[in-house]
């Protein structure tokens, strides 16, 4: 089998399952404004967070994980979004990603890169550093960041 065939496999295999971590606590999410779900945010890396992801079927084990737990998610026929469908054996992490191009049967690496973000709460001093305006206070407590696999800070999460 070539090394393009796996690859297309891959992508194929990767359209309708996913992993992701946990990136929020888990809230209730009313998604048409009548009926309420268990939901949360999901980094599903690269920097891509996932905001209101439902729990698809009653699983209390799910809403009782914690931030950075890994999840399984599906993509459902409503809305073309993901669900969560349980826990995770793998997780996503920092991984060292090569990009390489196919031309006229030629393999050839392109550049390689690391990828995954580290998403937690800010701490009490930067809340300070990245507060907006600049000083403490004016962020509230809890807010999430994006940091880079060296602790760089990336962004602010949207909660």
């Amino acid at each position: 089998m070539s090394l393009r065939r796996i690859i297309n496999w891959a992508i194929l295999q990767a359209n309708t399952g996913i992993t992701g971590v946990v990136a929020s606590s888990f809230y209730r999410y009313s998604p048409d404004g009548t009926t309420w779900v268990w939901a949360c945010d999901v980094d599903i890396g690269q920097g891509q967070v996932l905001q209101n992801v439902p729990v698809h079927a009653i699983n209390f084990d799910l809403i009782y994980a914690q931030q950075g737990q890994a999840v399984a998610l599906v993509r459902t026929n409503v809305g073309c979004g993901y669900a969560i469908v349980g826990l995770s054996s793998t997780s996503l992490g920092f991984g060292h990603v090569t990009y390489v191009t196919f031309v006229d049967q030629t393999v050839a690496i392109v550049r390689d890169a690391w990828t995954g973000v580290l998403m937690r709460p800010l701490t009490y001093g930067e809340l300070g550093e990245y507060g907006v305006g600049g000083g403490y206070g004016r962020l509230p407590y809890g807010i999430q960041g994006n940091f880079s696999k060296d602790g760089a800070f990336i962004s602010l999460v949207a909660s």
